[in-house]
């Protein structure tokens, strides 16, 4: 399945006052890394806005463990995967390398959504097989 791998480098804004990050943070930095992972596959969330007509990739779970504290000036990788694919929803895996160590492992779910007009609200469409493909591709972290 595609994944990828990025850099962040903890900042002191990051930090609550005792120097640990803040654990929202993790979830901003999960969402750039989905984007990441996106450009990877040589996509981006509005080119697939105009090519699939989608209202978008929503976080409809996610379960994160903070296993490790990271700190300010602490350089973390961020490994991103996609671990299962359904008919209109994706499952990610996000963990976090502090060092050594797991700091932080998330999953999350993702719906592939449309504007339904006649009904006001957005609802699923199945992903379609290009993104299927992409996604099922093997890719070196």
């Amino acid at each position: 399945m595609l994944s990828n791998s990025r850099a962040v480098h903890v900042e002191f804004g990051h930090c609550d006052p005792s120097g640990i990050v803040f654990n929202p943070n993790y979830f901003v930095w999960f969402d750039f890394s989905v984007h990441a992972l996106l450009a990877r596959a040589g996509l981006t969330l509005k080119s697939m806005i105009a090519e699939f007509g989608i209202d978008g990739i929503p976080l409809v779970d996610n379960k994160a463990q903070f296993k490790a504290p990271s700190r300010w000036d602490d350089d973390l990788i961020i490994e991103t995967r996609v671990t299962a694919l359904h008919r209109s929803a994706f499952e990610l895996q996000h963990t976090v390398h502090n060092g050594g160590v797991i700091a932080v492992e998330c999953s999350e779910t993702r719906v592939w959504t449309v504007f339904d007009h006649e009904q006001g609200r957005i609802r699923s469409k199945p992903l379609p097989p290009r993104i299927i493909e992409l996604f099922s591709t093997e890719a070196e972290l």
